[in-house]
């Protein structure tokens, strides 16, 4: 981007928020809802993992990132600051500008975005492979969601084999667990890529870059 004017969210940018204390593994998905001179407005943020919502407590301190670029994020920190209706609920926080700290960060690979595509996970430990459902995605990793509990488990490397909206690119890759989740109806597995090259790494973040600028306009 060059070192001009920070870039800011266009209305329906998505948003990636975390509690200030919390792990990336812990990140909620938003979008920006509107924005005006003081404030930015994001519906309220839902677990990247579970779906569930995010419990909204005024003064409690987020971190929001933003893509600005293929390469480029943004980060700043703002405390929930009430709740507005523009007419659905929506998380009022500091503008961007108004933070007094927004960061410029070269982190493209974790910054992360919804995947609707069927995945084929093989898990080497065991050898059998399993359709689940992808939740999200970024140049560090995916998450998948499974319709039954499977015998996958932390550590276990696996090969990731789905094919990507937008660019219809064919991704086969390896990958580790880093986190398993029980759900009341099957498991959420987050997986981060091992030894990926750059030119795949690469399709995976035109695919998080061309998902965002969908979903800007809606």
């Amino acid at each position: 981007m060059g070192n001009g004017m920070p870039m800011i969210p266009p209305i329906g940018a998505p948003l990636r928020v975390r509690v200030v204390g919390e792990t990336s593994e812990h990140s909620y998905k938003s979008r920006v809802a509107d924005l005006d001179q003081d404030f930015l407005y994001a519906d309220v943020p839902v677990h990247q993992g579970t779906g569930r919502e995010m419990d909204v407590h005024v003064d409690t301190t987020l971190v929001i990132e933003y893509a600005a670029s293929e390469n480029d994020v943004y980060q700043y920190a703002s405390k929930i600051l009430g709740l507005s209706y523009i007419p659905t609920p929506a998380v009022r926080l500091v503008h961007p500008l108004k933070c007094g700290e927004l960061v410029r960060i070269q982190r493209r690979e974790y910054f992360r975005v919804s995947l609707d595509a069927q995945v084929a996970v093989t898990c080497l430990r065991t050898g059998q492979t399993h359709v689940a459902q992808a939740v999200d995605i970024s140049g560090g990793g995916l998450a998948v969601r499974t319709r039954e509990a499977v015998d996958i488990q932390y550590r276990d490397r696996t090969l990731v084999d789905v094919t990507l909206p937008y660019t219809s690119y064919r991704l086969h890759v390896a990958c580790q667990v880093v986190r398993v989740e029980a759900e009341s109806i099957g498991q959420t597995i987050s997986m981060q890529f091992v030894d990926i090259p750059e030119r795949v790494r690469d399709q995976v973040v035109r695919y998080t870059f061309l998902r965002q600028r969908a979903l800007r306009s809606r």
